[in-house]
């Protein structure tokens, strides 16, 4: 599924827009009615594609996208709106917008200017994976080097741990997770699905407990436990 944070304050336009998008069955749909409760949204759901009305309330759709690509330069953001000059549109793009969908538009239309981006992407980073296919078991958290193949963790070109291999399992799983929250149960479930509930949730705060140690030669690395919800490894 593809997570898609919606922003429209225009109620009727907003349902008809996320309901013709739902029909295609392959968009988990999250809404906000103005940019500040967007921020918010962005944060803990962590959308592959942000959509935004550009004039909003509290935080338009301008400032919204620099907000967002000041945390996440991956993040497909597209800007909707009915302003078309050369200087609107110059606006958008000197933020790293993807594209503009002009208002009005469909669902169908907004669909397939998502599928069109999608596409371009996957075959960029097909090329780029093929061509850094050497590196592939090399992963970065922070300012560590994870080297999945050998298990080890580095940190300023020297090997500070060597890891055990669910170790290494539930650290790659919260960096491709990086600064979103991740249930407790879906660690638990996809790392003990068959051991004793009360065993697995003491031995994931051990595993915890020591990737906490591993990482604490960069300081701004964090893994948090979000009482009652999950983990969340937060980088920079």
């Amino acid at each position: 599924m593809i997570k898609l944070l919606f922003v429209e304050d225009d109620d009727n336009y907003a349902y008809a827009i996320q309901g013709g998008l739902e029909l295609f069955d392959v968009y988990d749909i999250r809404r906000a009615i103005n940019g500040i409760e967007a921020f918010e949204i962005y944060n803990n759901f962590c959308p592959d594609v942000v959509v935004s009305d550009v004039e909003m309330p509290e935080l338009d759709g301008y400032d919204l996208a620099r907000a967002i690509r000041a945390k996440d330069e991956n993040v497909i953001i597209l800007l909707a709106t009915g302003l078309t000059s050369p200087k609107d549109l110059r606006k958008g793009y000197k933020l790293d917008i993807d594209e503009y969908v002009k208002k009005p538009y469909i669902a169908d239309e907004l669909h397939d200017r998502i599928q069109a981006i999608l596409k371009r992407l996957s075959k960029v980073n097909k090329s780029n994976a093929s061509a850094n296919k050497e590196n592939e078991n090399i992963v970065f958290v922070g300012g560590y080097v994870m080297d999945t193949l050998s298990q080890t963790l580095s940190f300023d070109d020297m090997m500070v741990q060597k890891l055990t291999p669910r170790e290494t399992d539930i650290l790659l799983f919260l960096h491709k997770n990086q600064n979103c929250l991740v249930a407790r149960t879906d660690i638990l479930q996809r790392f003990w699905k068959n051991d004793d509930p009360e065993f697995a949730s003491r031995s994931l705060d051990v595993f915890i407990s020591k990737l906490r140690k591993y990482l604490s030669h960069d300081t701004l690395i964090k893994i948090e436990n979000i009482r009652g919800k999950g983990l969340k490894l937060v980088v920079g």
